[in-house]
């Protein structure tokens, strides 16, 4: 009939296909995304962090189940001729302290028309190609404050609440097993692997006594530091360390599933074990990830957790927060141009602490509804004949779907000290929530407990009902949702028909695209006349990357991946190339909204890529990247190499002043039970040797390093790096208790502080 027909379908969790078909001959298609996204948490507090995706990287791997035509659907070139244009207008709740891009030069606007909360932000350069995500850092006042919001949808007729917070509270430090799982592989060549060892030296020095750790090395091929984790010690300590200082990029592809089940099966069962995974996250088999990760946590109960690190400037968010999500633990993100030490550091704060238990959250006055439930179900039933000679068949309990409450995550996520958190409750038609919502849980050191009000004014409109929506989704297909979980439903099982259409339900009462719903539109505009059907052309759009380098020297495609964030397919009648747009507008989370107006064109549909041979078979992980197996042999370059050493001797640090480089290097003379005592220590503080301290009176030399140390890492480096380095004050302070009496320890430390502040003041 000569009708235009769009088709939108979500490909994996992370990829979503839009296929537009028989455009006219000098046709202009626009297409209007509406991008809705809880904003991420930033390691700061009191700031949100934005990502718009423009880009996927190359995916180790290949997808699986029915998508595996995503491999031969897209192509990439190292140049092309779209770019990216974009405004923002940012809306806070409060006056804006801050705003920054990691990843663009940006120009910003702020204090609009006389009002500090709203903001406008474009791009600085004259040309940005979309090849790297789109990421915005915003500090506003009372971010972090617990706050609930209800959401009135008149089209639904419901209310939709949402929890949000970034709790602050301390718990004491427990027996620990640390697992730093680093991805080693050629695509984090350059700046991610050199961040990414420097880090870990950190993390290794930060470590508290009596743990146990080990470093696990993953590629085409994994290793281990040690065969099993050791005991913190001095010598496991330096091998540790000239393990991280050695760290390249030479491992070939991302075969990460058999270190992370190599560190499950070797992992101790005597004690808490927190396994970090440092990754890139271009590889296709997360689901295979998940339900690894799952299964192990299961076994162990609450004695194994996962945090995730995604390393990049075009990471999969997508297996970040999967497996964190699996693990109970929880996602950072750090872009090339970011320090990822801060965050990490936040992530080990949390680990070495036992987790949290039992949460409960009461959104209403109904709570009662899973309440007596055996009870009224016993008063019920009736009472069966034990002999009877014409049995009727058992009644068939039908399966609960519906209830009055259905919290979204419905198994609440754990409960980390800085990390927000958020959970939903969409409530059925005719419930309001209590004006307080009770937030409750158990920790080893005592039960917790939070009240938080209900914000007074109702919102109207369905963004916070559209969020819960996607997380009751993600509910149901993790199997984890109210369904699953209902006491009714207990020891029955829950059909994959069942999921099914509570997935369409949802998908279709708030328009989203999912494993189970796909829109489709047809444009009857206009009378077309239909001459004869032919084989339409097909437009093939390549996708900017700078992704090459990381992965081949040549600039051909090493693995198949959809475009960002949208692959477009174009089917038309001519051989005139249709004019694409893409907007992403109103995103929005807790108390900020986001208006975002771009434009690029869409990505088409491409050949697939000529196969490479390979030197390394890969794993069961999955097939390789085009059809064979393959491996990344790259060597550092030795000029290059002897040039920094040679750089780095030269270089004469300032102590004084609070630089990052500073900082690591003033670390180095701790040892790993905290205590400062080195000879080389002096130079630190323009000294040669102990006696030139003798002023103010401190006889022991041990004593003297560590209590100046405590004393610089608080005068000089708390100011700008406090987080990187509290660990380690804190390693040093109790070092020094263990040296001096109670009465003596703030004597000591006074003495140091005098020095130290007459030190700084000083040319």
């Amino acid at each position: 009939q000569g009708h235009g027909a769009y088709l939108l379908e979500e490909k994996l969790a992370d990829v979503f296909q839009c296929t537009l078909g028989n455009i006219a001959s000098d046709q202009t298609v626009v297409i209007k995304i509406t991008y809705v996204t809880e904003l991420k948490h930033d390691a700061d507090s009191e700031q949100i962090r934005f990502v718009l995706p423009t880009a996927i990287a190359p995916r180790y791997g290949s997808p699986w189940g029915d998508n595996t035509s995503i491999q031969e659907s897209i192509s990439y070139s190292s140049s092309t001729s779209y770019h990216l244009d974009l405004n923002v207008t940012c809306r806070m709740t409060s006056s804006i302290q801050a705003i920054e891009s990691p990843s663009h030069h940006i120009s910003t606007e702020v204090n609009i028309d006389g009002d500090p909360k709203v903001a406008k932000i474009t791009l600085a350069e004259d040309v940005t190609y979309l090849e790297k995500d789109f990421i915005l850092v915003v500090k506003s006042l009372d971010l972090d404050v617990p706050r609930a919001f209800v959401e009135y949808n008149s089209t639904t007729e419901t209310n939709c609440v949402m929890l949000t917070l970034v709790p602050k509270f301390a718990l004491k430090e427990t027996l620990v097993e640390l697992i730093f799982i680093m991805d080693r592989s050629g695509s984090m060549r350059g700046e991610p692997i050199q961040k990414a060892a420097q880090t870990l030296q950190l993390l290794l020095r930060s470590l508290p006594e009596g743990c146990y750790f080990n470093v696990v090395s993953f590629g085409s091929h994994h290793d281990s530091l040690f065969p099993q984790s050791q005991l913190y010690s001095e010598v496991t300590l330096t091998r540790a360390l000239d393990h991280a200082k050695s760290m390249d990029a030479n491992y070939g592809g991302t075969e990460i599933y058999d270190p992370l089940k190599w560190a499950f099966e070797n992992s101790r069962f005597d004690m808490q074990t927190s396994v970090f995974l440092l990754t890139d996250g271009e590889v296709w088999n997360v689901e295979t990830l998940v339900e690894l990760i799952r299964t192990n946590v299961e076994q162990k109960k609450d004695n194994l957790r996962l945090f995730s690190i995604g390393i990049g400037n075009s990471v999969s968010h997508n297996l970040v927060e999967s497996v964190a999500r699996a693990g109970k633990g929880y996602a950072q993100y750090v872009t090339i141009s970011e320090r990822m030490d801060k965050k990490i550091i936040g992530m080990i704060k949390n680990a070495i602490k036992p987790p949290v238990k039992d949460y409960k959250i009461v959104w209403t006055g109904n709570e009662s509804e899973y309440d007596d439930l055996d009870k009224k179900e016993a008063e019920t039933k009736q009472t069966i004949n034990i002999f009877d000679k014409n049995p009727s068949p058992p009644p068939q309990d039908p399966i609960v779907t519906d209830s009055k409450t259905k919290q979204a995550l419905f198994v609440i996520p754990p409960i980390y000290s800085g990390v927000r958190f958020v959970v939903y409750c969409m409530l059925a038609k005719g419930v309001s929530p209590n004006k307080e919502i009770l937030l409750t849980a158990q920790s080893p050191d005592g039960p917790m407990k939070l009240n938080i009000p209900l914000d007074p004014v109702m919102l109207q409109g369905s963004k916070i009902h559209t969020l819960a929506a996607r997380k009751l989704i993600r509910d149901l297909e993790d199997g984890a949702s109210f369904i699953h979980k209902h006491p009714k439903n207990k020891g029955k099982p829950i059909s994959v028909s069942v999921v099914e259409e509570q997935v369409v339900y949802i998908g279709i009462t708030f328009n989203l695209a999912s494993k189970y719903t796909s829109f489709l539109a047809i444009d009857e505009s206009g009378n077309r006349s239909v001459g004869k059907l032919f084989h339409p052309e097909k437009r093939e759009v390549p996708i900017q990357g700078t992704f090459f380098s990381s992965y081949t020297s040549s600039p051909r495609a090493v693995s198949s991946y959809m475009g960002p964030p949208l692959a477009v397919s174009s089917y038309g009648s001519s051989s005139r190339v249709a004019s694409n747009h893409f907007r992403s507008f109103n995103a929005r989370s807790m108390s900020s909204s986001y208006s975002l107006v771009g434009k690029s064109p869409l990505m088409g549909v491409a050949r697939s890529s000529k196969k490479s041979k390979s030197d390394r078979t890969s794993s069961k992980e999955g097939a390789s990247l085009d059809g064979s197996s393959f491996s990344f042999d790259i060597e550092p370059n030795e000029e290059n190499v002897e040039e920094s050493k040679t750089k780095g001797h030269e270089l004469k640090l300032n102590f004084k002043g609070s630089k990052i480089e500073v900082l690591y290097e003033f670390l180095k003379f701790q040892s790993f039970n905290g205590e400062f005592n080195s000879a080389s220590f002096y130079p630190c503080f323009d000294k040669k040797e102990a006696k030139d301290f003798k002023e103010i009176g401190i006889d022991n030399e041990k004593i003297l390093c560590t209590a100046l140390a405590i004393e610089y890492l608080e005068v000089v480096m708390f100011g700008q790096f406090k987080d990187e380095c509290e660990m380690c004050w804190e390693k040093a302070n109790k070092a020094l208790r263990k040296l001096v009496t109670e009465k003596e320890f703030d004597d000591v430390l006074k003495k140091a502080r005098d020095l130290i502040l007459k030190w700084v003041e000083t040319n």
